[in-house]
């Protein structure tokens, strides 16, 4: 459903325009910004839900929505919760900007204080990737471009915050013929303030925790404890050389 950003006043959108409790000022402060971002409509489409309203995501800081720029783009916006734990998504907005410094992240295009608009990733979560029956090569290379975009990100000491538990922050977007491209999003957790454990927290989802069952049907899994000591020794130095461990431990050298 594409909706002009001026019926968004309205009900039933106004709640996802302001979320959860709309109220008119808060709307017409909204309202001000898309038109100041140069967003036209809002489609409302995804899996999640607002009442009866489709939306890309919905989290404790934010509603994620698909929606139209002046020049016909499609992107996504993350507009923030009426009731969210912060005053604004600036902090938001830098932190993926500097993801995106090292190639990282949906492309941030623009963003005021309540609404964040980037890059519209077309994918699939990657446990929803993995059980569409990729083959053993695609999930090789997917699994590898993950573990260094994830190295990246701690290389420039951005810590995600989310990685261990990445099932909702991993996008696995087409790239042509039989090729994938791994894309990590929502970083509103994202911080400089401590110490990064991006790829860390991703392998041990990967091959430890919650992704091992999936994953083990289609690759079966590392030596445990082989993996355990190239992970420790990441952890000492966050070096190419100790990367090349890990991805050694995971079976995943060869695609380097």
């Amino acid at each position: 459903m594409l909706v002009e950003v001026g019926k968004l006043v309205e009900r039933p959108f106004s709640l996802v325009l302001a979320y959860p409790r709309p109220d008119e000022a808060v709307l017409r402060d909204r309202m001000r910004q898309l038109k100041e971002l140069g967003i036209t409509h809002v489609e409302f489409c995804g899996r999640k839900s607002i009442g009866k309203l489709n939306v890309l995501g919905k989290g404790h800081v934010g509603v994620v929505l698909a929606a139209r720029t002046k020049s016909g783009l499609k992107v996504a916006l993350k507009v923030r919760r009426v009731d969210a734990d912060r005053e604004d998504l600036g902090h938001e907005a830098e932190m993926l900007k500097l993801a995106n410094s090292v190639g990282v992240g949906p492309k941030l295009l623009a963003h005021t204080s309540d609404i964040i608009v980037m890059e519209f990733i077309e994918g699939q979560h990657l446990p929803e990737w993995l059980s569409a029956g990729p083959s053993k090569e695609q999930v090789l290379d997917v699994l590898r471009k993950l573990f260094v975009k994830c190295w990246k990100l701690d290389q420039i000491g951005l810590d995600h915050g989310e990685l261990s538990r990445a099932h909702s922050h991993v996008l696995v977007e087409p790239k042509g013929l039989s090729v994938f491209e791994p894309r990590l999003v929502d970083f509103e957790s994202a911080s400089t303030r401590r110490r990064p454990s991006n790829l860390t927290s991703i392998c041990q989802y990967v091959f430890i925790g919650g992704l091992s069952g999936l994953v083990a049907r289609i690759l079966g899994l590392p030596d445990r404890e082989e993996l355990i000591r190239a992970l420790r020794a990441y952890k000492a130095r966050m070096g190419r050389d100790e990367l090349d461990r890990v991805l050694a431990a995971c079976g995943l050298v060869r695609h380097i």
